[in-house]
């Protein structure tokens, strides 16, 4: 998913766009490279065998869990962090937490969103938005928050000027990313293939960003049963390449 931009846009930001894009890149350490969020569970059980299963996985798997789930936590996480109201963004990562099923996908999520609490926070002093960065980040230090990805995406995002809707792009980008990194260890694709799917990714991935645009975090949905069971059962393989 690339970064949308209208060829009317006026105010577009050499400097937001950057952040973007480092925040986006497989370069930053976020540590999802130790994870495949499921898919190795999926494989291992050949619920997954191919590029095009792989393709269909990432499709539904981002329609009906990640984007109404994760993506709705992180557009509202970003609207909290405008308001600097802590309160409310601690009980949008906890209800965030708590539509995790599998602990092996908590405890990925709460990886990834610690690390891009740490790894943004000497990026981003001095910034309007730092302040609350430091408080939502302190707060998960304290174990007061779980530190959730997505949510840490968004303060992290408006933090650095980012907008809300290409905070979410960015963060599907990075997530179906990883996830076919992951298959390229797992399944027999090819580096085309994986672009492929990627950039069919594209239009369904805007299309649910702009849907979701003013859903309240109460109203987070997911449904990914054979995901959340394949990551239950990873946990008791005898071989593992990922933690998740």
């Amino acid at each position: 998913m690339i970064l949308y931009c209208s060829p009317t846009m006026t105010n577009f930001d050499g400097r937001h766009f950057l952040a973007a894009l480092q925040l986006a890149d497989s370069f930053f350490p976020s540590g999802t490279y130790a994870h495949s969020q499921g898919l190795e569970g999926m494989v291992t059980r050949a619920w997954v065998a191919n590029a095009d299963d792989l393709g269909e996985y990432l499709r539904n798997l981002l329609a009906w869990s990640i984007l109404p789930c994760d993506g709705v936590a992180l557009l509202n996480a970003h609207r909290t962090a405008q308001d600097a109201d802590l309160a409310t963004l601690v009980d949008i990562d906890w209800h965030l937490h708590a539509m995790k099923l599998p602990e092996e996908l908590r405890v990925a999520s709460c990886h990834a969103g610690r690390r891009i609490l740490d790894e943004t926070a000497p990026l981003l002093r001095g910034r309007a938005g730092s302040a609350l960065h430091g408080e939502f980040r302190q707060a998960v230090m304290d174990r007061s928050a779980p530190g959730t990805g997505a949510v840490a995406q968004g303060v992290a995002s408006c933090a650095a000027g980012i907008e809300a809707e290409s905070a979410l792009l960015m963060f599907c980008h990075s997530f179906a990313v990883g996830v076919l990194g992951a298959a390229q260890r797992l399944l027999p694709i090819t580096h085309s293939e994986a672009q492929g799917i990627l950039h069919a990714l594209h239009e369904p991935v805007i299309s649910a960003t702009t849907a979701l645009r003013h859903r309240d975090w109460r109203e987070m949905t997911s449904f990914a049963p054979q995901t959340d069971i394949a990551a239950m059962l990873h946990e008791h393989d005898d071989v593992r390449m990922f933690a998740s």
